[in-house]
C-alpha cells in the first residue's frame, strides 16, 4: 500500500489506543513505527529481481515485528520515561502502541497485488489477496481526515469530538476492505460464469481491482500454458474475455535461476516472451487498467541459437 496510508493508518490506530494518556505524540509515534517496515527499500540488492522478490520479506514478517515491538516498548518507555510518571499508562497499553502500528502495516499490504511475505523465513509464497489497489483515496480519505483533525483538536475542548471522528474513520476503512473482499468474491462468480460460457479450464486465477476503485476488476487465468485476460465492471454488469495468450514457456531456451525466484513470488503467473533478443519475463498480476505491466524483467540474452543468463535489469 502506498506510503500515506500506511502512515494514516499507523496514526489512526496509535491514536485510538493511547491518545487519551499520551495526546498529540501518539499521531507521531504511529507514523513512524508504520513507515519502519518498508525501509527495506534503502537496503542494498544484487539485482533488480532480488530487489523486487525481498522487498516485504523479512521486515514485514509477522514473526519479526511482533518481537521488534518489545524493543519499540523497550526503547519508548526510556524515552518518555519523564511524561510517563505523570500519566496513567499500563505496559499492556503501551506495548500494544508499539506494536499494532508494526504488524497492521504488512497486512494491510496483503490485501494488494504486490504479494507479502508474513511468514517470512517460512518458504510459503507471499500472500496477495489482491482485494483493494496499492493507492486508493476511497481507503486512505477516512484515515487522513481522523488523524488531521485530531492532530488540530489534541488540545482543546473538541479533543473528545476528535477522538470519535478518529474511530470513525478507522471504522470505515475497516469497512471498504471488507467491501473489496465482499466484491471480489462476486467478480469470482462472474469469471467463472463467463470461463464455464466459453468451455474454458482453469489452473488458478489471481483476481484484483484494476483502478482505485472497486468497481473495474481484472482476472488472470491460466490454464495449461496458456492464459485469459477477464475484465468485470460491476456497476454495469459487464464481463469482457480476451483471446487466448500464450506464456512463452514453450520457446525457453534457458531457466534462469531469477526465474525461480519470480515464478515462486508471483505464484507462476509470468508470461515469457523475446523482446530485441532478451528473454523478459513480466509480472501478470501488476497491471493498471490498459496500462502497460508495471514489473518486467530481461533474464537472459540470446546470441544465435544459444541463450546465455543475464545479471537481471528491470525494463
Amino acid at each position: 500500500m502506498d506510503s500515506v496510508s500506511q502512515i494514516v493508518l499507523g496514526s489512526s490506530i496509535a491514536a485510538a489506543i493511547a491518545h487519551k494518556q499520551l495526546g498529540r505524540s501518539t499521531l507521531v509515534i504511529g507514523a513512524v513505527l508504520a513507515t519502519l517496515p518498508d525501509l527495506d527499500v534503502l537496503l542494498p540488492a544484487t539485482d533488480a529481481v532480488t530487489r523486487f522478490t525481498e522487498h516485504r520479506s523479512f521486515t514485514h514478517s509477522l514473526f519479526v515485528l511482533f518481537p521488534f515491538a518489545f524493543i519499540c516498548y523497550f526503547f519508548l518507555k526510556l524515552f518518555l520515561k519523564d511524561r510517563l510518571t505523570k500519566v496513567a499508562i499500563s505496559n499492556q497499553r503501551l506495548f500494544w502502541l508499539c506494536c499494532l502500528p508494526l504488524i497492521t502495516h504488512p497486512m494491510l499490504d496483503a490485501f494488494t497485488s504486490y504479494g507479502t511475505q508474513l511468514f517470512w523465513p517460512l518458504t510459503v509464497p507471499p500472500i496477495s489477496i489482491a482485494s483493494i489497489f496499492a493507492a486508493d483515496p476511497l481507503y486512505t480519505l477516512p484515515l487522513l481526515i481522523g488523524c488531521v483533525y485530531l492532530w488540530r483538536n489534541s488540545d482543546n475542548r473538541n479533543k473528545y469530538k476528535a477522538r470519535r471522528i478518529n474511530y470513525l474513520g478507522l471504522t470505515l476503512s475497516c469497512t471498504y476492505l471488507l467491501l473489496g473482499l465482499l466484491l471480489q468474491s462476486q467478480v469470482q462468480q462472474k469469471v467463472n460464469t463467463i470461463l464455464l460460457a466459453n468451455h474454458i479450464a482453469q489452473d488458478k486465477t489471481f483476481i484484483s481491482p484494476l483502478y482505485p476503485s472497486l468497481n473495474w476488476w481484472g482476472a488472470i487465468v491460466i490454464d495449461n500454458g496458456v492464459y485469459y485476460n477477464v475484465q468485470v465492471n460491476l456497476l454495469l454488469n459487464t464481463s469482457e474475455l480476451s483471446v487466448k495468450h500464450d506464456l512463452g514457456y514453450g520457446q525457453l531456451g534457458v531457466y534462469p535461476p531469477a526465474l525461480r525466484s519470480l515464478d515462486w513470488f508471483t505464484n507462476g503467473f509470468i508470461r515469457l516472451e523475446t523482446l530485441d533478443e532478451q528473454l523478459v519475463a513480466t509480472d501478470l498480476r501488476m497491471k493498471t487498467g490498459q496500462l502497460d505491466y508495471a514489473f518486467k524483467f530481461a533474464l537472459a540474452e540470446k546470441s544465435g541459437e544459444h541463450w546465455s543468463a543475464i545479471t537481471p535489469v528491470r525494463l
